[in-house]
């Protein structure tokens, strides 16, 4: 007793029914209920037809049927009336059913998005959050149209199995309960079918994005080069081959078992049907039933049968859909750890300062401190460097600036208001950041340029401008469609360009932003000393009340910095100017002076020039 209360109320949990019902409400604003009203009718006509044809089948099978003619012509009219009625009312349900499950479809697509968008960067680099979003990518927006589907046609089924019933009912009482002994064990069979299921898509899913993984390095353009280049295609084809076989072979498995239940039920289920025949056949040669009951018994029973079939597929899918659903609402339910204030303060446009105090950083479920009381400040109108070895924390520290994260303790101040007082949006449109691995959109030069400041309307002159001081404008007027020419080669049309040359469009985009800082973490690697020289000249010229931070390995790019900071192991060991900090000894005149001469020998030629 104890096991059945276990497994009801697993089949509650699982089902979430009301929500979903909720959902797809809100989602239609109540029109759904349009479809139930036609199918009711449509049941309604569905009875009127079927008693028509009985007292039709009736009449003919009187003695003196010959004076019913008036009547049995009415019924086949009335007959003939209904089946028409019957069509338009289920074509329109089909129609709006589709209407509505297109409706719900854009708008779980769209919830998705709209998800991913809102969550903290946290999540992004969770294996967690990956397994969760691909588990509801892959439950889909189908579901909620395809339970949606499955409750109108159950609510159908079910309409249609009341009128056949009662007919069947009237012939012999037996016959309904008899037959629904034998159909309900494959109902049972397929919701234990869909547990399984579920189970083995929950195992599955790192599996199966570790599959796509290895299908994108093989398939897609970005790591094309390295696989031709060291041979590995043969060696991740076949790692890929060999994951998705051992998946295939486990879903055959299950599979194999569920067909091999459900045929042992279904066979139980036609020893129903015959014996429902057996025993109505042997009630007409004892006289028991008549002529009509008969016919009536041999036009409804096989339409019975299906429909209990129908009926028993449709809740075993219904329940499949809403228990795969439960994937989708593990992401509706995620929420962000950072939060926007109740009453968020207004960001000063007074060249306020951007300052670091004390503070320390660790990962969520990493034990190891990856911050330690760093104290920095980005004065308005100010170069400041930040230099340290590989690993030293260079680019969490990014991550705070951008408030990707909040620091596990102390405080970042802009203005002297701890940043945490700001709406999040509000805030991070005061920092552009040129990432090292920034991104390459393949799309035109100019929404390339443009997503710098989204907010606002596309700017050209100011595109223009922002693309001549990151040097790009310099390849950007050779192309044939100028800055209308898309980006990279996914698409047709598409032209590529060097590292550098992206690197300068990644610079553009930050310099078109109106923030009032820009931080470039190793934004000037892929250019030439030249180049990197012609930005950072122009950047002092033009720097006018922002803040910049510059992170670099290069003593061209950081030199000329008005401050320096050095970090080392999520510290900040050594603060200075470039003068100070090279006459020490210390990391930061480690890092540079062994620096090849021939560096120093061009950076100085190119200052010369």
């Amino acid at each position: 007793m104890q096991n059945i209360k276990k497994k009801i109320e697993k089949l509650k949990n699982n089902l979430k029914l009301k929500r979903t019902l909720r959902l797809i409400w809100n989602i239609t604003k109540g029109k759904v209920i349009y479809t139930v009203l036609i199918m009711i009718m449509e049941s309604l006509v569905f009875m009127g037809s079927l008693y028509a044809f009985k007292m039709l089948i009736d009449i003919v099978a009187l003695p003196n049927r010959i004076e019913k003619y008036d009547l049995a012509v009415m019924y086949i009219i009335a007959a003939g009336l209904a089946t028409v009625i019957l069509v338009v009312l289920s074509s329109l349900a089909n129609y709006i059913t589709q209407k509505h499950a297109f409706l719900i479809s854009e708008y779980i697509d769209d919830k998705i998005h709209a998800i991913a968008i809102a969550l903290d960067l946290s999540f992004y680099e969770s294996p967690t959050y990956f397994n969760t979003l691909n588990r509801a990518k892959n439950a889909g927006p189908d579901r909620p149209s395809a339970i949606l589907t499955n409750i109108i046609s159950i609510v159908k089924n079910f309409m249609t199995l009341t009128v056949i019933g009662v007919a069947l009912i009237s012939i012999n009482w037996v016959l309904m309960p008899l037959l629904a002994l034998f159909v309900l064990p494959t109902l049972y069979v397929r919701l234990k079918f869909a547990d399984k299921l579920y189970e083995w898509q929950m195992q599955k899913t790192p599996m199966e994005r570790k599959s796509k993984y290895l299908s994108s390095l093989i398939t897609g353009e970005v790591a094309a080069k390295e696989i031709k280049s060291f041979g590995l295609g043969s060696y991740i084809r076949s790692m890929y081959k060999n994951l998705r076989v051992y998946l295939l072979l486990e879903d055959l498995r299950i599979n194999k078992k569920g067909i091999t239940n459900e045929a042992v039920t279904q066979i139980l289920a036609a020893t129903g049907v015959y014996s429902c025949i057996a025993y109505i056949c042997l009630s007409a040669l004892k006289g028991e039933s008549s002529i009509g009951d008969i016919a009536l018994f041999l036009i409804v029973f096989p339409q019975l049968f299906g429909i209990m079939q129908g009926l028993s597929g449709e809740i075993s899918s219904l329940y499949k859909n809403n228990i795969f659903l439960s994937y989708l609402y593990d992401l509706f339910d995620l929420e962000n750890k950072m939060k926007d204030p109740q009453k968020p303060l207004l960001i000063s446009q007074n060249s306020p300062d951007l300052t670091l105090d004390n503070v320390k950083f660790r990962y969520p479920h990493v034990d190891k401190t990856i911050l330690k009381s760093i104290n920095l400040k980005i004065p308005a109108g100010k170069v400041v460097a930040l230099v340290g070895l590989n690993g030293s924390g260079k680019t969490t520290l990014i991550k705070l600036l951008c408030r990707l994260y909040d620091p596990t303790s102390g405080t970042i101040k802009l203005g002297g208001e701890d940043i945490k007082n700001f709406k999040t949006d509000d805030y991070r449109k005061q920092i552009s950041v040129v990432f090292q691995d920034f991104v390459k959109f393949n799309m035109s030069v100019t929404e390339n340029i443009h997503f710098g400041n989204i907010h606002d309307e596309a700017d050209h002159d100011f595109i223009k401008d922002s693309a001549i001081k990151s040097g790009a404008h310099d390849y950007i007027k050779e192309f044939p469609d100028g800055y209308n020419t898309t980006m990279g080669r996914i698409f047709e049309n598409g032209r590529e360009v060097s590292i550098g040359q992206w690197q300068k469009l990644a610079i553009a985009r930050a310099l078109y932003s109106k923030s009032q800082f820009i931080i470039f973490d190793e934004a000037t690697s892929a250019l030439d000393a030249k180049s990197e020289q012609e930005i950072f000249d122009d950047l002092r010229e033009h720097i006018g009340n922002r803040g910049i931070l510059v992170i670099s390995h290069r003593v061209s790019a950081v030199k000329h910095a008005d401050y320096i900071y050095v970090m080392s192991e999520g510290e900040i060991t050594q603060e200075g100017t470039h003068e100070k900090l090279i006459s020490e000894t210390g990391d930061y005149a480690k890092l540079f002076k062994r620096k090849p001469l021939a560096t120093v020998a061009e950076m100085s030629k190119d200052e010369a020039k």
